[in-house]
């Protein structure tokens, strides 16, 4: 597991596609689609992971010293510790539902594939008591895991609602108040690795939590054609500081040999040269008819170097690095430790206390306010993440998809940085651009997992591209007899009936992204008989 310490990781759906393995291009399109009924398709649809909504009620109590404050400064105060005391929850729920080590000391407890989505709770009618201390109030969250996490809950019926009984801490309000980076409360014992069952009675609380789905998200392309838009695709990786088998020197070895079979241009011409300033690796592909230079830099831990993670300058430095990525970068990649609250472990955290990047440094770091970004947060249970980028005041929610997951991640190799740059790149026989809808290469990262059940997904899925970017919609209803007749790569020519006709790759059937007139279909090779993908069909 890659811990030192929530995509909406809705449901996503895995389609055949035209993709062939990681190292080459995908397949061309067939020339000889049609669109297939929806009822035909339901065996190709699977679903990985699904958001939850918990709902509940909890109490803060303030200090003795408000009663004889006003309502308005009472109200005030309890409004805040309602604040506290939801970050405690999100805390205490993902310390259930989040996967743990065979030797961790809470190792018992819970453990169900699930964490908490930090940030993402409202808490409703805060009510004050006659004592005028104690204040009620309703809380709502969200949280992630499998499809099957309600059967595995221990579940009771109350009313109209499914709903199950936990434990959680009872920290002071002294101690809520602790937030300082790296000084939480919560990294403290008892709250770090928790276990009611070996906690006293006064230092624990027990809540129901009612449980039902969130709505589901659907399938999309990540925004080529605005990560592209300038002429140049930026990707900086990052290889976070590793105990087990200095798997940031490993990787980091691995990647550049990998990017060299990918055709680029290395900077320098080993492994053994590569430092903090070498440069990019590059490489020219086409995109929409353009050239477009791609540019990948590669960063991690180096001994003696100037990025060295036993030393606070070390550290210091590679966050310096980092926050420039964020600032300046079209996609950012980190693969490395991680956990719930924990962000991107750069450094040894054993021997320097600098390097790190939490979640709480992520929500104010300086993002491109108007720069579409994509981030790949690869290692143990990131997916709290995804909400502090988005709502990072430069992003507020928009212009930018983070990928996580809600479980461990596999250190063993590079294997989803290499999946994630290969995605981004996807393209047809003759080497221009062929976006791919997104949920195939959460897929793929999926299948990464040996011997645990790793769940990826990508906050930001909403209003990412429904139609293939690069689209001809002009073309669309045009009479054709090849996919060239319609456009570049994924503009399709599709038959329907007796006709073949222009159209377009879509992401998911029934989405409106193919715009008035059109719905999204399924669409077969006629020689295969094979679903590969979908396209928009005029309705």
């Amino acid at each position: 597991m890659r811990t030192p310490t929530l995509l909406a990781a809705a449901t996503f759906v895995s389609l055949v596609t035209g993709c062939t393995d990681q190292g080459t291009p995908v397949s061309d399109d067939p020339e000889d689609s049609m669109f297939v009924e929806d009822s035909k398709a339901d065996d190709f649809l699977s679903v990985s992971a699904s958001e939850y909504l918990l709902e509940g009620s909890s109490t803060v109590v303030l200090d003795a010293s408000f009663a004889t404050k006003t309502a308005a400064e009472r109200m005030a105060e309890a409004k805040k510790l309602v604040g506290y005391k939801q970050i405690a929850i999100a805390w205490f729920i993902t310390q259930y539902l989040v996967d743990k080590e065979d030797d961790a000391a809470n190792a018992g407890f819970g453990g169900l594939g699930g964490m908490a989505k930090a940030g993402a709770y409202e808490d409703l009618e805060i009510r004050e008591r006659a004592d005028m201390l104690t204040f009620d109030f309703k809380f709502r969250q969200i949280a992630a895991g499998g499809k099957n996490l309600m059967q595995k809950l221990p579940l009771r019926t109350v009313g109209a609602n499914r709903v199950f009984d936990l434990e959680i801490g009872k920290p002071t309000n002294e101690e809520l108040a602790q937030l300082e980076t790296n000084a939480e409360w919560y990294r403290n014992a008892p709250w770090d690795g928790w276990n009611p069952a070996a906690v006293a009675a006064d230092k624990k609380e027990k809540i129901a939590f009612a449980i039902k789905r969130e709505k589901v998200s659907t399938d999309g392309f990540f925004d080529m054609e605005r990560l592209t838009a300038d002429g140049k695709l930026d990707i900086d990786v990052y290889f976070g500081y590793d105990y087990h088998a200095d798997y940031h020197i490993k990787h980091s070895q691995k990647f550049f040999t990998w990017l060299k079979s990918e055709g680029f241009e290395t900077p320098v011409r080993s492994w053994d040269d590569l430092t903090a300033t070498s440069g990019a690796f590059s490489r020219t592909v086409k995109a929409d008819g353009r050239d477009v230079k791609v540019e990948v830099r590669m960063y991690f831990g180096k001994p003696g170097a100037s990025t060295d993670p036993d030393t606070d300058a070390g550290g210091i430095r590679l966050e310096e690095l980092a926050l420039n990525s964020l600032k300046t970068r079209d996609v950012i990649i980190y693969s490395g430790h991680s956990g719930p609250f924990y962000g991107f472990a750069l450094a040894n955290w054993k021997k320097t206390s600098e390097g790190d990047l939490d979640d709480a440094e992520i929500r104010v770091a300086e993002l491109p306010r108007d720069r579409y970004q994509v981030v790949l947060a690869e290692g143990c249970d990131t997916y709290q993440i995804g909400t502090a980028f988005k709502e990072n005041p430069n992003k507020m929610g928009r212009n930018v998809d983070v990928i996580t997951t809600t479980s461990f991640s596999d250190a063993s190799s590079p294997a989803a940085v290499e999946q994630m740059v290969q995605a981004l790149l996807a393209r047809d026989s003759t080497q221009r651009l062929r976006p791919q809808p997104v949920s195939g290469l959460l897929t793929r990262m999926d299948s990464n997992s040996w011997s645990f059940n790793t769940l990826y997904g990508m906050h930001g899925i909403d209003d990412n591209p429904k139609l293939v970017p690069f689209t001809k919609r002009a073309n669309f209803g045009k009479a054709c007899t090849a996919n060239a007749d319609c456009g570049g790569p994924g503009n399709l020519c599709v038959g329907s009936g007796s006709a073949k006709k222009c159209t377009a790759a879509c992401a998911t059937t029934g989405e409106s992204g193919c715009g008035t007139g059109y719905t999204c279909k399924p669409v077969a090779s006629t020689s295969s008989s094979t679903i590969y993908g979908r396209a928009c069909a005029r309705n």
